[in-house]
């Protein structure tokens, strides 16, 4: 179900049973819309989340090309941020590779009930070297961005880097959810020049990767979630598209019970009482 924050077009996944004050807000990363999270956003709403899959600007509508050109990632964030004020009360946040700075950024503003970050990029702050699957990356599409030019992602690329875990037989699905992105968003995926101070992030904070993650490999992930004070989850056998991967129903449950554990006690809805007989 489309539903709009002013100009901000999300994707709203409404439970049937309602369990918890706080929609879960999912931010995705580079080359990819709201529809990554389809599959996720089903299993977290049968388990009482209403799920709000947010779009960067520029995915769609008339003047979505024009938007791509001006495309930064402040603007991401300033959209995060207002999508974050709108829900009715501190949402928790689910966000994915660029999408995870976004929201780290947009928390240094804005309150949430938890913060669960999957494949996410690193900041400035603790950035290591490229890995080799990036620089080469960066190499091979160094002259669009020369000249500024939005693109997207070869299939080839993303194949071999974010779904290098799972059969090329299954491969279809994930590659219609590809799209262009704007050069200066690009550029920032590659750069990493975000810098944050983890000690404005007041929530608390989980932190996953897959141990065949080609684009944030697990010591990267592992780093981040030593620099945020975060608890850790590292799975096998899963790539950099963890969100998407066959399986991903026992993923979002661990993610599900420790946000409850965590912050159960305010986000959950008071029962309603049967009316007297």
């Amino acid at each position: 179900m489309e539903n709009w924050i002013g100009d901000i077009l999300i994707d709203l996944f409404p439970p049937e049973r309602p369990k918890f004050k706080a929609p879960l807000i999912l931010v995705h990363g580079l080359w990819l819309s709201s529809s990554c999270w389809r599959s996720w956003a089903t299993h977290f709403s049968n388990l009482g989340w209403e799920c709000w899959a947010v779009n960067f600007r520029g995915r769609f509508g008339a003047n979505a090309m024009e938007e791509l050109g001006r495309l930064t990632f402040s603007d991401c964030v300033s959209d995060l941020k207002r999508v974050i004020r709108a829900a009715p009360f501190p949402p928790v946040l689910l966000a994915h590779d660029l999408g995870g700075l976004v929201a780290l950024k947009a928390l240094q503003d804005e309150k949430a009930s938890a913060l669960i970050l999957v494949g996410s990029l690193l900041p400035a702050d603790i950035a290591p070297e490229l890995p080799r699957a990036l620089k080469l990356l960066r190499l091979k599409y160094r002259p669009l961005l020369f000249l500024r030019r939005f693109f997207r992602i070869e299939e080839r690329d993303f194949r071999k880097n974010w779904l290098n875990s799972i059969p090329a037989n299954r491969h279809a699905e994930p590659l219609g959810c590809l799209l262009p992105d704007g050069h200066r968003l690009i550029a920032e995926f590659f750069a990493r020049r975000v810098k944050l101070d983890p000690d404005s992030i007041r929530c608390p904070i989980w932190v996953g990767g897959g141990d065949e993650d080609r684009i944030v490999p697990p010591p990267a992930t592992r780093a981040l979630a030593a620099w945020l004070g975060a608890d850790f989850r590292d799975y096998a056998g899963r790539a950099h598209w963890l969100i998407g991967e066959d399986g991903g129903e026992a993923i979002t449950r661990d993610i599900h019970r420790w946000i409850v554990q965590k912050a159960g006690e305010t986000l959950l809805l008071e029962e309603i009482e049967p009316p007297p007989s």
